[in-house]
């Protein structure tokens, strides 16, 4: 399975490397076979592209089978019209998850939890 690993801002880049540890001990544990990618979000992306959401991101979030984005800090962020594009609504209206659900599934030899 392969996963996008986009960090973010502020805790963003904290919170997301804990997740990715946690992924990993999982992944070992149970053989999931993750493979996870990383691309930079925000503001290292605005700095480095001109934009908060660069193009190629978009493109690879669509290839992945899912997307771990952290939070990002869009009250530092110009205005869109200068590239401070909000990452979460960005993805949430493009990738159809316009009621910020985190859809999920159960993969085979995986227990559910209740």
């Amino acid at each position: 399975m392969k996963l996008l690993v986009l960090p973010g801002d502020g805790i963003g880049p904290e919170i997301v490397e804990a997740t990715v540890a946690a992924l990993e001990a999982l992944d070992d544990a149970r053989g999931l076979r993750l493979s996870l990618e990383h691309a930079e979000i925000g503001l290292a992306a605005l700095a480095a592209h001109g934009t908060a959401v660069p193009d190629d991101v978009t493109a690879r979030a669509f290839e992945a089978d899912g997307v771990l984005l952290g939070p990002v800090s869009t009250e530092h962020y110009p205005p869109a019209a200068e590239g401070g594009i909000n990452a979460s609504a960005w993805f949430r209206t493009r990738m159809d998850l316009y009621c910020n659900m985190r859809p999920s599934r159960t993969l085979p030899g995986v227990p559910a939890r209740g």
